[in-house]
């Protein structure tokens, strides 16, 4: 594999790229943290490269665009960021106290302790919000579990934080729910439950399947792509 730097447009509108070589038959284009990556055949010019990333400039610049407004709205614990919590954004206040707590109001997220570092407060948050994912996530999926008459398939119900999944459903009945879920709107956390559970009746994404959820969450397309739009702002 051979990397090649390589920049395409004017000077007002400069895109830096990598040009990949491998053993591959077609270009391809890969926009990742801010980097252009145009992956290539070994064979291929710097001719045809060049005319490939030109005639995809302005796709380019939409995607560059889009990762720059999601690496700006991503979720920093720092005094004075904002926070999309419950789908409202709210103004992070780091407020000195004896004692740790979190108080959100209409337009702040004020968190209150000792000390206050931006590691202290992501850990306060944390905890602030695996606190409610104990409290309502196992409770809720539980109950839809046993509308579905399938509480005998649900074996256990687990909490973790990831990077990939908010939710996962395992052949064995263990449904893991991501506790960071807890920042959206409780339609969306129903959404998921709704999801996950159905996983219980049918462990695909066939048209049964989505038949099913849409039996007892029947807004989920609108719910989907509300996460899929935003859900940058959610990881921790």
């Amino acid at each position: 594999m051979k990397v090649i730097p390589l920049s395409i447009g004017t000077r007002s509108s400069l895109v830096n790229c990598e040009v990949v070589r491998s053993k591959r038959k077609t270009l391809a284009i890969h926009i990742k943290h801010r980097k252009v990556e145009v992956r290539s055949p070994l064979r291929a010019s710097q001719r045809e490269i060049r005319a490939f990333l030109e005639s995809n400039k302005q796709w380019i610049d939409e995607k560059l665009r889009d990762e720059s407004r999601r690496y700006h709205e991503s979720l920093r614990i720092e005094n004075g960021r904002k926070i999309f919590y419950r789908a409202r954004e709210r103004k992070i206040v780091f407020r000195e106290g004896t004692k740790q707590n979190i108080v959100v109001t209409q337009e702040q997220f004020i968190i209150q302790g000792p000390n206050l570092t931006p590691e202290r407060a992501r850990q306060q948050v944390e905890a602030f919000l695996l606190e409610q994912a104990e409290n309502y996530l196992p409770q809720r999926a539980s109950s839809l579990a046993h509308y579905l008459r399938v509480d005998s398939k649900l074996n256990q119900i687990k909490l973790r934080k990831t990077r990939s999944k908010w939710g996962h459903c395992t052949s064995s009945g263990v449904i893991q729910f991501n506790w960071l879920i807890m920042l959206a709107p409780n339609s969306i956390i129903d959404y998921m439950i709704a999801h996950e559970v159905c996983h219980l009746v049918h462990m695909d994404h066939s048209a049964k399947f989505w038949n099913l959820v849409e039996s007892v969450c029947p807004e989920f397309d609108y719910y989907m792509a509300w996460l899929k739009e935003h859900e940058h702002r959610l990881w921790l």
